[in-house]
């Protein structure tokens, strides 16, 4: 009783976040477009641009499906793409569930069915959580002078902090700083197996490849502002969404992220691009976060004839029923 209380509780925390982001949102978009004389006045859409930017988007996605593929091949798997990839996709809509713990259980589940053993699926998780926080971490680096100096500090003490943090981060995914790091991650995940050991090499190319999935979400949505007339420099612009993406994630009552990425979306611009056209920040937020739904809403439409399931018996691959380690239950063996 108490566990469902503690859950309910989040659920309405993780409501009146969005709600009250929402409205924030909201009335900040409505000012500006008062101010602007007109919501006619502040669209100014270049579909070839946003075309273009829609295509960096589609390789972000492609590649952030590569990323469990990735992760559970180091961790001693073998899935293939088009496992990776819809096992990444389908369990996405857990994200949507205050808690951030159902996509990863939907990961799990997935990936169970595919051939993978606890230990592959947990060590895979533990990376992926690690890495998408180091990623996102490192992209926002170059935004922390700027942040600083808004806060009332001196630019060179942000830099400093920036500096501090990358080398610190650095040293995070040393193989002995990391073993500790992805242990301690392992207890609090309730997980008894034994972490694989990596070498520096290793974790450097993966951190690599999360970094280039940051950029091209930075990237695209620096183009889709360019499509909606928000012109911003190329650096640090390119640095604002996946900086908004981390927030978003690590905002654990906001599902998806819903409300904290896209006031961070709206702080992050207004501190690039000081005289902002009122009210475009707004919108840019708004329409990042639908373009990227629609994404992974395709993402998800495709995913079920890559792992071989319809979404009817999507429930029963999730829940991971009779599964065992080596065994398969639904879609795709391992290879």
């Amino acid at each position: 009783m108490i566990k469902g209380f503690k859950g309910r509780v989040v659920a309405l925390a993780g409501a009146l976040f969005v709600l009250v982001s929402m409205w924030f949102l909201g009335k900040s978009f409505m000012d500006g477009v008062h101010e602007a004389g007109g919501i006619e006045n502040l669209l100014h859409f270049n579909v070839p641009l946003f075309l273009v930017a829609s295509a960096l988007m589609a390789a972000h996605l492609i590649l952030a499906g590569y990323t469990w593929t990735l992760v559970t091949d180091t961790a001693g798997g073998r899935l293939s793409f088009k496992q990776g990839f819809s096992i990444h996709f389908l369990s996405q809509v857990g994200k949507y569930v205050p808690g951030k713990v159902w996509a990863a259980m939907g990961k799990y589940s997935l990936s169970r069915n595919s051939g993978l053993t606890t230990a592959q699926t947990g060590q895979g998780l533990v990376l992926e959580t690690v890495f998408i926080v180091l990623g996102c971490l490192i992209t926002t680096l170059p935004l922390i002078p700027l942040a600083a100096k808004d806060a009332g500090m001196s630019a060179g003490f942000g830099m400093t902090i920036a500096v501090g943090l990358a080398m610190l981060l650095l040293a995070s995914i040393h193989p002995e700083v990391f073993r500790k790091l992805t242990g301690l991650t392992a207890k609090v995940m309730k997980s008894s197996y034994t972490l694989r050991e990596y070498r520096f090499s290793e974790m450097l190319r993966i951190l690599l490849i999360y970094i280039v999935v940051f950029f091209a979400l930075g990237a695209a949505y620096w183009l889709m502002c360019f499509s909606f007339g928000l012109r911003m420099p190329f650096f640090p612009g390119i640095f604002i969404y996946p900086a908004a993406m981390g927030i978003g994630y690590l905002a654990i009552i906001a599902p998806g992220g819903l409300g904290a990425r896209e006031l961070t979306t709206v702080w992050l611009v207004h501190l690039i691009v000081p005289g902002c056209e009122p009210g475009l920040a707004e919108l840019t937020a708004v329409v990042a976060r639908l373009w990227i739904t629609l994404g992974e809403a395709i993402a998800f439409g495709i995913s079920f004839p890559l792992y071989g399931v319809t979404p009817s018996s999507l429930k029963k691959a999730l829940s991971g029923i009779g599964s065992s380690d080596g065994d398969t239950i639904q879609g795709d063996k391992g290879q």
